[in-house]
């Protein structure tokens, strides 16, 4: 009796403890790319199957969907294209995956043909399939339904969503209250439509096409200066009504106007050699009807940025030693907005980044903004990237990948995780932007000078409406390196090129790029140069630097409607 105690007394603690773990298990599993048989173009649906399912699933905690780029990583070792159930099993056990969701989209016409399977990987057999006929409109339910079967599969019961997260699709398109429903809205609406296509017809065919000679009408270019140029913008900065071209070197500020090809002096503003200018911007911050010019300066390894006004006919700073990295942005719907971010220790922008305002006289911080800490207030803005919705985070990373994000105040290390999150909507395949202008670090280890880390200053990214469609474009530029970019402290940027990106609700698709660019833009703005009423794409082009060559820079223009 004592003993039959005992063995019951045994069992209890055993269902005690082992409970909450098989409560608390977690299945991995990994979603591939469906195999692809049609006559046509239908990477999107492809995609946006493979990116419903990735949502579908991450919506039980129980299941954690792996991250795309793992995935593309092991089936980049795979001896064999061929996808049959035993090399998934064997995929899916690389990746120590529970479960893999794989299958086959055929279109025939406008009929298509969906084959998808979830195979387990312990057991090897396939837990669940669907096969599928039906039009390109039936494929969200058909899609919706593959995950509730494959989610009931493997937790034995329905699909429970996270707080907040709807499941039925009807709910999601009519309405997004948290960014996965937004997401999803998004990958629905962009698979019933297509994939775009580029916008040429209104961009100056000079421009964009290598071929054709360069029309000298719509492309301009100033006298050449003996200086590296950093920064650019553009802004009525002393209150004559018309636009000026302000830009920088390390330690000064030029004022330049230009009217028909002449390009004016207007001012020159030197700075102490100790100063280190590294971005300028323009913008009426403190709103009294006069552009400040506002400057991002270090000197020795601390941040003592400055504005400079037009007042009583001078050019003057209202504002010195302010302990921020500048960036002036521009939102579609509150208009410029100013950001701060002061310089951390050991990574010089890994702390928050705040709104700095004119208040009392001067420029404060006030509300942080909803900028995952770990990014750069350069190389980085706000927009909603369509006609509704909230602002998304749209920022060139430190290895120069264009990236977009969702709001949060989240650290940047628990959104670009090992399996995704929702924040981390999409990253580029290729790198953008890409600069020459760079912090040392504050206590550089005593070392080689080439083994020093420097911490380079993101370039602009700018949005903008270009053909009127109620969207705003994202207009990017990639400097090219003919070292590319495998050196740390060594860029050699001696092409670029100019990018239009669109948000398609899946990803980015390219309107249009620019013919290659001899030289380094180190700035650039889409604004009025000339004041005709039209923007211009306008580059602050380095055309060399450093070595036996001394620098020299100038300021160019291009004209997109031709004009």
């Amino acid at each position: 009796m004592k003993r039959l105690g005992i063995y019951v007394f045994s069992v209890l603690i055993m269902l005690v403890v082992v409970q909450p773990l098989c409560a608390n298990k977690q299945y991995r599993i990994a979603v591939l790319p469906f195999s692809v048989h049609s006559a046509e173009n239908i990477d999107y649906i492809k995609k946006g199957i493979e990116d419903m399912l990735t949502s579908r699933l991450s919506l039980n905690e129980k299941m954690v969907v792996i991250g795309k780029d793992s995935v593309q990583s092991v089936l980049g070792e795979m001896a064999s294209n061929e996808m049959t159930a035993s090399a998934v099993t064997s995929f899916g056990r690389k990746l120590n995956a529970d479960y893999v969701v794989w299958g086959s989209l055929t279109k025939i016409g406008d009929i298509m043909n969906i084959d998808g399977k979830l195979q387990d990987t312990a057991a090897n057999s396939s837990a669940v399939n669907i096969s599928a006929q039906c039009g390109i409109n039936e494929i969200i339910p058909k899609i919706n339904d593959f995950a509730e079967r494959i989610t009931s599969q493997i937790l034995g019961a329905s699909p429970v969503a996270k707080a907040g997260q709807p499941v039925n699709p009807q709910i999601i398109v009519s309405r997004a209250p948290s960014p996965q429903a937004t997401r999803e809205a998004e990958i629905i609406s962009a698979m019933g439509k297509g994939k775009k296509g580029t916008f040429t017809s209104s961009i100056n065919p000079y421009f964009i096409n290598a071929e054709q000679p360069l029309d000298r009408k719509s492309f301009w270019k100033s006298q050449q200066f003996s200086n590296e140029f950093r920064g650019l913008d553009i802004g009525d900065v002393n209150g004559d009504g018309l636009n000026e071209t302000v830009f920088i070197d390390p330690h000064t500020i030029f004022i330049y106007q230009k009217k028909g090809n002449n390009f004016k002096l207007i001012e020159t503003i030197s700075g102490g050699k100790y100063e280190n200018y590294i971005a300028v911007d323009v913008a009426d911050i403190n709103q009294n009807g006069i552009k400040e010019i506002i400057v991002s300066n270090i000197t020795g390894h601390g941040v003592n940025s400055f504005v400079i006004e037009f007042r009583n006919g001078i050019f003057g700073r209202i504002a010195s030693g302010l302990p921020w990295f500048l960036r002036v942005i521009e939102n579609a719907d509150s208009g410029p907005v100013l950001l701060g971010q002061r310089r951390g220790l050991e990574d010089p922008f890994d702390t928050p980044i705040y709104e700095i305002k004119w208040q009392g006289g001067a420029y404060a911080e006030t509300r942080r903004m909803k900028i995952p800490q770990g990014l750069s207030v350069y190389g980085l803005t706000m927009d909603k990237l369509g006609k509704s919705g909230t602002d998304r985070i749209i920022s060139l990373n430190k290895d120069d990948y264009l990236c977009i994000y969702e709001q949060s105040l989240k650290p940047l290390s628990k959104i670009v995780v090992f399996g995704g999150s929702e924040e981390f909507l999409w990253s580029s395949e290729e790198v953008f932007g890409g600069s020459n202008t760079f912090i040392d670090p504050i206590n550089p280890p005593q070392t080689l000078e080439s083994d020093v880390k420097r911490y380079y200053i993101n370039s602009r990214i700018l949005t903008y409406d270009t053909n009127k469609d109620g969207r705003r474009e994202i207009i990017v530029v990639k400097n090219i390196s003919s070292s590319s970019r495998v050196f740390q402290n060594l860029k050699l940027f001696t092409n670029a090129e100019v990018y239009n990106l669109e948000w398609d609700g899946l990803g980015i698709v390219q309107n249009w790029k620019t013919r290659k660019i001899s030289g380094y833009v180190a700035d650039y703005q889409f604004k009025d140069i000339d004041n005709d009423g039209e923007n211009d794409i306008v580059l602050a082009l380095v055309v060399s630097t450093g070595g036996s060559l001394k620098e020299r820079s100038a300021i160019v223009s291009y004209s997109l409607s031709g004009e």
